[in-house]
């Protein structure tokens, strides 16, 4: 667990001027209809100042790791790769994307392959590094924002709508945080993800909860570790 929740909540208060938000270990158990599994995020800085947010988990005769590489300055969030493998009993499947600045490219392959122009001047996030710019904005007071990911199937670059709702109360082990609420919208999938953020803990999410034609899926923190 954190040192202690004074001491992030000393190191969140430092940070947040410049938005770096301090890095973070925590187990979460991931939920749907086919499976259960308990698993680690990660957020970690590397020496060279290279970031990092990272879900790794196994199952019952398989795992999942799930990984973003980035650099963040206080305004701006810049993805270098994006990497999804999951692995049950003989099959293995991957998808990666990968953000060439200096060719302009955005490319995946496994699963699905293409390559798409990389807009100029414009942030782009991957699913992972979305959720730090989430709670940066939360931490802003923005009630209303949107963010501009790849179609993971197709490369073109969508605008996903946010907003904040009505605050809820999450509880993580014994303890009960107030939490705030941002729900994104895609009407185009019939999908819709919330995301519980706790102030207490720096704006953590705590939980998040995806809803579509698949069923549910739900990610919840059980421990700062």
């Amino acid at each position: 667990m954190y040192r202690s929740v004074s001491a992030l909540l000393v190191l969140i208060t430092l940070n947040v001027s410049g938005q770096m938000l301090p890095d973070y270990k925590a187990m979460y158990d991931f939920t749907n209809s086919d499976l259960s599994m308990k698993g680690v995020r990660e957020l970690k800085t590397f020496a060279d100042g290279r970031r990092s947010l990272s879900f790794n988990a196994k199952f019952p005769l398989g795992k999942i790791d799930i990984s973003s590489d980035f650099h963040e300055s206080k305004d701006f969030i810049t993805t270098n790769q994006y990497i999804v493998s999951a692995k049950w009993t003989l099959i293995t499947q991957e998808r990666i994307l990968k953000f060439d600045p200096l060719a302009r490219t955005i490319s995946a392959s496994g699963k699905f392959e293409w390559v798409k122009k990389l807009p100029e001047n414009l942030e782009i996030f991957d699913p992972l590094n979305a959720q730090i710019q989430i709670r940066k904005k939360v931490m802003q007071g923005a009630q209303i924002f949107s963010l501009l990911l790849p179609d993971l199937k197709t490369g073109e670059i969508e605008s996903n709508q946010y907003r904040l709702n009505a605050d809820a109360e999450c509880l993580v082990g014994e303890k009960t945080y107030q939490c705030r609420v941002v729900q994104r919208d895609r009407p185009q999938e019939n999908r819709v993800t919330t995301y519980f953020l706790s102030p207490e803990l720096g704006y953590l999410i705590v939980k998040i909860e995806d809803q579509d034609k698949n069923g549910d899926t739900l990610l919840e923190l059980k421990s700062l570790l």
